[in-house]
């Protein structure tokens, strides 16, 4: 086996260097000091932060599609904020002519892999990877969309700030049968770590739900899990974490994880999901409500207009930012 690269992290330089000596031992090791690149991703020590970002990646990926696409005009917003697709192309239009699959494939594909430090662009990536078997030109356009925003944003980064007790805090949210093939819901969570986003998902739900109220439910459930994965791990590396607060913008989901009360709207509810109230009731997490404005994951569940989407996108990747940039990162 092969292994390219290896990041450590830790606080300890005396434990570093010991690392270093172990491994030089038993492999041909060499160590690079501090990372600024590793797997695509630019890592920028700042003094008071540290920025991620896919700059030379997203450039890449630009010149590699740039004949095949053609020129690519600057863009503020990855999707319209009205976008909804289905099988035959956008939903309020005719039906669009059969694309390139292997074209929009390979597109596609590397989209997705710009999300690994871009969940601004996590909805509509997941909108376009639906229909890979069978892409129109409408979901062509759609995907060159989104590079052309990754182009004129290349710049953008995630940024990670020092906190002196860091805490893990969730936002998650439903779009009520956001699809509009199969009437499904779509959820999306963000989870913070003091300042810093950590972890976030965008995706539709396996199965169609009621109500609203339901599709928060599962989407809490969903958000639930990752939570407690992050929770055991902190707790290993020496960061054991006290209850973790969910901002939820649903009372009737708030509602729910506590009252135990089999109603018409909670009897059909598979059990899995009530995964969620026992970890509420196990005092891991516990559910608080917020209205939608400062809904952080909301951004994660549905395309928006520019100005809601460039305020929300500001809170996601850089929290400390007031007030949303207009402004472009690059050019296309």
């Amino acid at each position: 086996m092969v292994v390219d690269d290896l990041l450590l992290a830790t606080s300890n330089l005396a434990y570093a260097d010991s690392f270093r000596t172990n491994m030089s031992k038993a492999f041909d090791f060499k160590a690079m000091g501090r990372p600024s690149y590793m797997i695509g991703l630019h890592l920028q020590h700042e003094t008071t932060c540290l920025r991620i970002s896919q700059r030379q990646y997203i450039l890449d990926v630009g010149e590699r599609f740039a004949q095949r696409l053609g020129p690519f005009r600057p863009t503020f917003s990855p999707a319209p904020g009205n976008l909804r697709l289905t099988k035959t192309g956008f939903s309020d239009q005719p039906v669009s002519p059969s694309a390139n699959i292997d074209l929009y494939r390979s597109l596609v594909g590397s989209l997705m892999y710009a999300v690994v430090s871009r969940p601004d662009v996590a909805v509509p990536v997941s909108m376009c990877a639906r229909f890979l078997a069978s892409p129109t030109e409408a979901h062509l356009a759609a995907a060159r969309r989104i590079l052309c925003y990754l182009l004129s944003t290349k710049s953008m980064a995630l940024v990670y700030t020092r906190t002196a007790s860091p805490t893990l805090t969730v936002y998650v949210d439903s779009s009520w049968a956001a699809d509009q093939d199969t009437r499904r819901s779509r959820y999306g969570f963000a989870v913070f770590f003091g300042r810093a986003l950590v972890s976030w998902r965008s995706k539709l739900h396996s199965c169609v739900s009621l109500s609203s109220a339901e599709a928060e439910y599962i989407g809490a459930t969903e958000a639930c899990k990752e939570t407690m994965w992050l929770r055991f791990l902190l707790s290993e590396i020496g960061f054991p974490q006290p209850t973790t607060v969910f901002h939820e913008d649903n009372a009737a989901c708030i509602k729910m994880t506590s009252n135990h009360i089999v109603s018409g709207r909670n009897k059909h509810m598979q059990l899995k999901m009530h995964y969620v109230r026992e970890r509420v009731n196990g005092k891991d997490i516990s559910l608080t409500y917020v209205s939608t404005k400062p809904q952080r994951a909301d951004l994660l569940t549905k395309n928006m207009p520019r100005p809601a989407f460039e305020l929300f996108r500001s809170q996601l990747l850089n929290p400390l930012s007031l007030v949303p940039s207009t402004t472009s990162m690059g050019g296309c």
